[in-house]
């Protein structure tokens, strides 16, 4: 089942990286990080190298929000989230211009990633989890150690999932009970023991013209360079930059 699963993924990224070569033009990702309450200083060379090297994109990193100006952010095909509030290091709080230029992106078409506790920020602003889809819940969400479990795709109509397979299996933090949006639409999903359901692991949603896309896997660097989390995450890119 194993090697099925692995030859799966490996038929679905070379997929995915003939679908993005088929264009003249490569899909433009900024990855904003530079706060998280995980290593983001570990993680993001980890999803900047997948998406250049395996998915053939053109990727900058970005450190600080207030960087994310308009004309930074033009010609910009999606903006992906490694980066949260959480931790002991606070970082400043957006101003209101920040705020309205990140909005206004998703918006007027650019497609919003996040990745595991990227969505977890400003619980008290509705907009930001309209495009986040899920997040940390408290009294709510929780997880276990990181181990083994099953997926499932949920919709396999969906292009950002299409053809992954069924059957499958990947080691990771899974979080149970998370808070979703009532717009976001779950296409994948894992099997928690500790609840005995299916719990969201991939959402998709729409914004204004964007598209917005959560993947709730990718904890750590281990877990990031598991076979699910990479043809899920360069899936889900494309699809929010309206190449799938």
């Amino acid at each position: 089942m194993e090697r099925l699963f692995t030859g799966r993924l490996a038929v679905a990224l070379v997929a995915s990286v003939l679908s993005v070569a088929a264009h003249a033009a490569p899909v433009r990702v900024v990855i904003l990080t530079g706060a998280n309450n995980h290593a983001w200083e570990k993680t993001t060379p980890v999803l900047k190298a997948l998406l250049a090297d395996k998915g053939g994109f053109a990727v900058e990193v970005v450190t600080s929000p207030e960087l994310l100006t308009p004309a930074k952010l033009q010609g910009v095909d999606v903006l992906l989230s490694n980066w949260n509030a959480y931790g002991k290091n606070k970082p400043a709080p957006w101003s209101d211009a920040l705020k309205q230029t990140y909005i206004d992106f998703v918006r007027n078409g650019g497609g919003h990633v996040v990745v595991h506790a990227g969505a977890s920020s400003f619980y008290d602003w509705e907009e930001y989890h309209a495009i986040g889809l899920a997040s940390w819940k408290g009294g709510q969400t929780g997880h276990k150690a990181r181990h083994e479990f099953a997926m499932r795709v949920a919709d396999p109509d969906h292009p950002a999932v299409a053809g992954v397979g069924d059957d499958l299996k990947t080691t990771d933090e899974l979080w149970f009970r998370p808070g979703v949006h009532p717009d976001a639409k779950v296409v994948a999903e894992v099997f928690s023991k500790t609840t005995g359901n299916w719990e969201p692991s991939a959402l998709v949603g729409q914004y204004g013209k964007g598209r917005c896309y959560c993947l709730l896997l990718g904890h750590g660097v281990a877990n990031m360079k598991q076979p699910a989390f990479e043809t899920l995450l360069l899936r889900g890119v494309e699809w929010t930059a309206r190449r799938r």
